[in-house]
């Protein structure tokens, strides 16, 4: 496979990686980065000693520091930083924590905490572009790998699931050509960033991997949100053939409609995203026919692309399938 770090550094970048490496593989320094903290797996930062490879503060320092050096070398620069905070909310700073404490409400001020503190460290590296006066030219994304541990608000499901609140998760761009509070409605997924970064480098279509399957959101993004991304396929598919609290279970998208389906009871339900964001509403009784294409849609995609098919487990426990959607929390 080929990554991101090793795509921009043979076009001229310098890249680092800093934080959480959750694919092994040998660490950052095998997969195209030039400076990185190892493999660090899934590892909280207060299971390392000082300096801490994962934590927020340090992080962003080392960040400020790799756009200095790579400035003045003259050279562009590609960083990731995966920060592991949310995982661990007692790692808060105790001032912050203590100001949390003293509002006297709450039933989460540990994850409030750390949730300021990680929005502190984003603005630390924000505050670093500014001061290297990169701005602009230097695109700034943020982004999450899943959805919450649980249901929130509006949107069912949460972390290890398909469901909108497994898999809607914030995308927030900044950089030369990105109208400010703009919103964009097109459907996006994360493996559209690839070919995105690779045009802003100017990376020739022909350096791409052939299989990729995401598409350029820069010409979006370059007209305040509008317009549509062009994908080698029109159908966006997740698959988790997995059993990690939940059941296995395929979900995929076109159009407006969504269909997921289950793989311990053979199960499938369709929603139409643009009526019912919450999924509250299958409508694969009543929308039969788009049951079946969406269906066969989805299985011809698994075959072509060779997917690897849930082997099923007489140990999983019913009472957790994901089939019966977690319903939001206020206080989440």
């Amino acid at each position: 496979e080929t990554t991101i770090g090793e795509l921009l550094r043979q076009a001229g970048y310098a890249t680092a990686h800093y934080g959480k490496w959750h694919i092994r593989g040998g660490g950052p320094g095998q997969h195209g980065y030039d400076e990185h903290d190892g493999d660090t797996g899934n590892e909280e930062a207060f299971r390392f000693k000082d300096p801490n490879p994962v934590d927020i503060f340090g992080m962003a320092s080392k960040a400020a520091a790799f756009m200095e050096k790579s400035q003045k070398a003259g050279k562009p620069f590609y960083i990731q930083l995966s920060w592991n905070a949310l995982h661990a909310p007692g790692n808060a700073l105790k001032t912050t924590l203590t100001k949390y404490q003293k509002l006297g409400e709450g039933k989460n001020m540990e994850r409030a905490a750390i949730t300021e503190d990680l929005d502190t460290g984003v603005g630390r590296v924000l505050k670093s572009i500014d001061q290297l006066g990169l701005a602009g030219e230097t695109y700034v994304i943020y982004m999450s790998d899943n959805g919450a541990g649980g249901g929130r608000g509006a949107l069912a499901g949460g972390k290890g699931d398909l469901y909108e609140g497994g898999i809607r998760v914030p995308l927030i761009i900044r950089g030369p050509g990105v109208k400010a509070n703009s919103w964009c409605h097109v459907r996006t997924v994360g493996y559209d960033m690839l070919p995105t970064f690779c045009e802003w480098a100017k990376v020739s279509a022909s350096s791409l991997p052939k299989v990729i399957e995401g598409g350029s959101i820069a010409a979006v993004l370059g007209n305040a949100g509008a317009g549509s991304i062009k994908r080698p396929r029109e159908e966006l598919v997740f698959h988790f053939p997995h059993y990690q609290g939940d059941a296995p279970h395929s979900a995929i998208f076109m159009g407006n409609l969504k269909l997921i389906r289950f793989y311990e009871d053979n199960k499938t339900v369709l929603f139409d995203l643009s009526r019912d964001i919450g999924e509250k509403n299958d409508l694969s009784k009543q929308m039969p026919a788009e049951a079946v294409r969406l269906g066969k849609k989805l299985q011809d995609y698994l075959v072509a692309v060779h997917a690897q098919m849930p082997t099923p487990n007489p140990q999983y426990d019913p009472k957790r399938a994901v089939t019966q959607p977690k319903k939001g929390k206020k206080n989440g």
